[in-house]
């Protein structure tokens, strides 16, 4: 066959698989999961647009102190709210996840174009794309994560206009200009961080002209081309920075300010989130340096990272020997920098990163581009030493290309949850990394108890604020309540996931509540528990105690922890109970008891502290104290005990 009917056929595949992969995202989202973040950042775009439909009365979304929405752009979510409010749409997540599957495919789309522009293969591009789909940890959040996904389209899409921008150099089209100026106006509009867009083109041509003077000598010394290209460079600034905060309330306050104040704050962002990481518990502000590298690591497909390493010995290669600096290494040094720059640029500021590499997926497409090109140039190297090993290395690399596809199948809407070989698999990573921060797995114990209480009425406890899957149901009432704590809450059904459970717990199986009538797994891991509650004695008994009625009460929780052994907020209630009554030896049981099942339980130094309070031990409380802020530093409850013991120490 000849080069072009390569080249065709190459672009027909390339097309092919886009088409393809466009049909299975509309048929995969209806189906998929709504993850705990649309249950945030919805309602607030709910609130951005009624911004713009009250004139600005209703300044809801200008005041979120606890969540920092505000200096979110999230323009993605902001339209589906707009569009579901002009539609009067009724099911308002459908619109969301098919919003999310078309940014998804534009992601795929811009990534083969930014493939084929820096290698100029269609087939290049074509496994480029394949390679994405075939990422869980990407693809798995197509629809419902509407931050990150999106921005990712506009990095992409803004590195591609950038390559094009700089290739075209001195005299760029117009029509470029104005993309790439589009491209990161709406990578500001999802977050602010698609300011670095702006830095790169600019680093981009800096190094162009060190590179190449002679265009720099042209652009200076040629009137009509250095005012083009200053024309063209106002432009992309104006509509990057101005277009971008159109649909952005809080940065339309003050347009030269609170975009970049809101730049500063996404890069030092003060939530903190508790996480699991290498088999413990701790907040994100906690979390030690290599705490993203690693994830990268244990969640990349092992067919990206050994293709990226390949690319780096022969990017290597020819920087360090061959010393021969084409436009083709020029272009592969301008999307490598675009992905090593935010790597170690996160390390260095130390940002608050967590749940994963979620919020740095924007990265992964071109470490994905990279690791092809890469796989590429080793086949092509084999290639010139013997042709069949050179089949037999292809055939084993698109099998290695394809091999998370089975995971995909298996565990979809809960995909996304993937770990590599290097982490174990997921069978070895449960209990000891984050594993579905999204609640993704609720779905179905959701959709299990709805089948279970049918038109009776009932109220569910959940551990997460997925209170969707009820709202067309009225018969159900929806109860929020943290997972060691729900004995303090009156409900029916339990639907709890295994995410912010201390590993303690789950590794030692102490964690499974009494009355549990289903397990979900996903990998043979457990994500989820559906509880049937045969008696409230628990909540009954905690009520009593609230009330002052400590002897009721403590009859309710005993004859409840018999049933329930391993609850060990039942211990904590019935140790406070005793606490108050003043029967110190009692206390002790309860609290030796509850230690035994969860030592590391914040309440139970929170109660010791209290004893040695009331006994003027103030020196033991303080210590006390100190050892449980040691475990948990932000440990509200134990606030006001510490001012009062610090008062007493003077």
């Amino acid at each position: 066959m000849s080069k072009t009917g390569h080249i065709f056929t190459a672009k027909k595949a390339f097309f092919a698989v886009l088409l393809l992969a466009g049909f299975a995202l509309l048929v995969l989202a209806p189906k998929t999961a709504v993850n705990v973040d649309e249950q945030l950042h919805y309602p607030h775009a709910k609130r951005v647009v009624n911004w713009y439909f009250t004139g600005g009365e209703d300044q809801s979304c200008l005041h979120t102190p606890q969540t920092n929405l505000k200096y979110y752009g999230q323009s993605v979510d902001n339209f589906t709210a707009l569009f579901n409010r002009v539609f009067n749409v009724k099911d308002e997540f459908l619109v969301r996840h098919y919003t999310g599957a078309v940014f998804f495919w534009l992601l795929l789309f811009f990534s083969g174009l930014l493939a084929r522009e820096i290698t100029g293969s269609w087939l290049m591009a074509t496994v480029s794309i394949l390679s994405l789909i075939f990422m869980p940890r990407l693809a798995g959040q197509a629809f419902g994560n509407l931050k990150d996904i999106p921005f990712a389209t506009g990095y992409v899409a803004g590195l591609l206009m950038s390559v094009r921008f700089l290739k075209e150099l001195p005299s760029p089209r117009w029509r470029t200009a104005i993309l790439l100026g589009s491209a990161i106006a709406f990578t500001v509009s999802v977050r602010s961080g698609g300011f670095i867009l702006f830095a790169y083109l600019a680093l981009g041509m800096i190094a162009f002209f060190v590179w190449k003077p002679f265009y720099l000598k042209q652009v200076v010394t040629t009137k009509p081309v250095f005012v083009r290209l200053l024309g063209q460079g106002t432009i992309i600034l104006i509509i990057g920075y101005f277009a971008g905060q159109i649909f952005w309330p809080f940065a339309l306050q003050n347009i030269l300010v609170h975009p970049l104040e809101s730049l500063n704050v996404m890069s030092h962002y003060k939530v903190s989130i508790r996480q699991v990481f290498d088999g413990q518990m701790m907040w994100s502000t906690q979390l030690p340096w290599y705490y993203f590298p690693k994830w990268m690591l244990i969640s990349t497909p092992m067919f990206v990272l050994a293709g990226f390493l390949f690319f780096l010995c022969f990017f290597s290669v020819e920087i360090f020997f061959k010393k021969h600096f084409s436009q083709q290494l020029f272009f592969e040094a301008f999307i490598l920098f675009s992905l090593l720059f935010p790597f170690f640029y996160v390390i260095v500021i130390d940002s608050n990163l967590y749940s994963g590499v979620r919020q740095m997926l924007f990265i992964l497409p071109p470490l994905a581009i990279l690791a092809v090109w890469g796989v590429f140039r080793l086949v092509r190297f084999v290639e010139m030493k013997n042709r069949k090993t050179s089949y037999i290395l292809s055939l084993f690399f698109l099998a290695f290309l394809g091999w998370p596809a089975k995971h995909q199948a298996a565990t979809f809407p809960v995909d996304y949850v993937y770990f590599n070989v290097l982490a174990g698999g997921n069978e070895k990573a449960w209990g000891n990394y984050e594993y579905d921060y999204y609640f993704h797995g609720l779905k179905e114990p959701a959709e299990y108890v709805l089948g279970l209480a049918g038109s009776e009425n009932a109220i569910v406890a959940m551990n997460c604020n997925l209170s969707n899957y009820f709202d067309d149901h009225p018969n159900i009432r929806y109860q929020y309540s943290r997972f060691l704590e729900r004995s303090s809450f009156d409900w029916d059904y339990g639907i709890f996931g295994v995410n912010y459970i201390d590993p303690e717990l789950l590794k030692n199986e102490l964690w499974q509540p009494a009355d549990i009538i289903k397990t979900f797994y996903q990998k043979g891991n457990p994500v989820a528990v559906v509880v049937k509650r045969t008696s409230k004695d628990d909540f009954l008994g905690i009520s009593e105690l609230n009330k002052g009625n400590f002897g009721t009460g403590v009859e309710l929780l005993e004859k409840a922890v018999k049933k329930d052994s391993n609850n060990v907020w039942l211990f904590v209630n019935l140790a406070k109970a005793k606490l108050a009554e003043g029967s110190m030896t009692e206390f002790e049981v309860y609290l030796n008891k509850g230690k035994e099942i969860f030592p590391r339980f914040e309440p139970f130094f929170l109660l010791e502290a209290t004893r040695f309070y009331e006994e003027g031990k103030y020196v033991e409380s303080f210590q006390k104290l100190n050892a449980l802020f040691e475990i948990n530093p932000r440990y509200l409850p134990a606030k006001e005990l510490l001012e009062k013991v610090k008062e007493k120490l003077g």
